[in-house]
């Protein structure tokens, strides 16, 4: 897998955990953090991958 493939999923599958404690413990902050990570990995979509052997 690329790089910017495992970033996304990471960044997506963190967003989701933090969304879902913060539903569970009632935190706002947290939900807008988990809201936050999955637009980041939505974003990132865009991203252009480099062809190999280029920097």
């Amino acid at each position: 897998m690329k790089p910017a493939t495992v970033a996304k999923l990471a960044l997506a599958g963190g967003g989701l955990l933090v969304f879902g404690i913060g539903i569970r413990f009632e935190n706002i902050a947290m939900r807008w953090t988990g809201v936050a990570l999955v637009a980041v990995a939505w974003a990132l979509r865009f991203l252009k991958d480099t062809p190999t052997g280029e920097p």
